[in-house]
């Protein structure tokens, strides 16, 4: 049942024979879970203690090099150079163990791991209640409805000449006063053109005729003074 799982859940045709012994050994993806995590650090420690093995093997090769090239007998510059190579075998030995054996097990422990940590958190992760489960539909169709009317307020703004936008009372007083304001310009802008355009002999006319109107009546003349002699005789 657990193979089946991983299987389809990794995408595999059949399980490694690395971690096929592990998962069948196992009651339960939890139980398979801490196997493999056990599995990994044992190699894991395995891997680190052939590493420092073959540290302590190339400062021994290190010693023997240095032995060989302050020797000046043949014979013993032989037998070192025959330490030597057994050395290097050995280090070759130990570094592919580690990268065949160990570093390619510890891949695999890990892939399998991460996979069985989504099944058992999926698996310990609760569902929800059927009251968890109302209160979502219900914000689901709150969101819908917010979303519905937030749809019909940007099409009734949209530019649609063929339409005649709907006004409320307040709408329509408002759009009234703007009228009455348009015309109330327009008497004045048509009453300022007639204005300017009066030709200006008609309004030094009009000036000549106010000024006479203003003007004091003359006079009688006064007597001259041989009117006066005869008058005296």
């Amino acid at each position: 049942m657990i193979l089946d799982k991983i299987r389809k859940l990794m995408g595999l045709g059949a399980i490694p024979d690395e971690v096929a012994p592990i998962y069948k050994g196992a009651k339960s993806e939890k139980e398979a879970l801490e196997l493999l995590r056990d599995a990994r650090r044992r190699d894991e420690d395995r891997r680190n203690r052939a590493l420092e093995d073959v540290e302590i093997l190339q400062g021994k090769e290190g010693e023997l090099m240095e032995e060989g090239k302050r020797e000046n007998d043949q014979n013993r510059r032989l037998g070192l150079a025959r330490k030597i190579k057994d050395v290097r075998w050995k280090v070759e030995e130990i570094e592919a163990k580690v990268e065949n054996i160990f570093n390619k097990r510890i891949r695999i422990y890990k892939e399998h791991i991460a996979s069985l940590e989504t099944l058992v958190a999926l698996a310990e992760e609760p569902l929800p209640s059927s009251k968890q489960l109302e209160e979502a539909a219900i914000k689901a169709k709150e969101k819908r409805e917010d979303l519905d009317k937030t749809v019909a307020m940007a099409e009734g703004m949209s530019l649609d000449k063929g339409a005649e936008p709907v006004l409320d009372e307040e709408e329509k007083a408002i759009l009234a006063e703007f009228e009455k304001h348009d015309d109330s310009k327009l008497e004045q802008d048509e009453l300022s053109e007639l204005t300017r355009k009066k030709p200006e002999d008609e309004f030094a006319k009009l000036e000549r005729t106010a000024k006479k109107k203003e003007k004091p009546a003359k006079e009688p003349p006064k007597p001259q003074p041989e009117d006066e002699e005869e008058e005296l005789e």
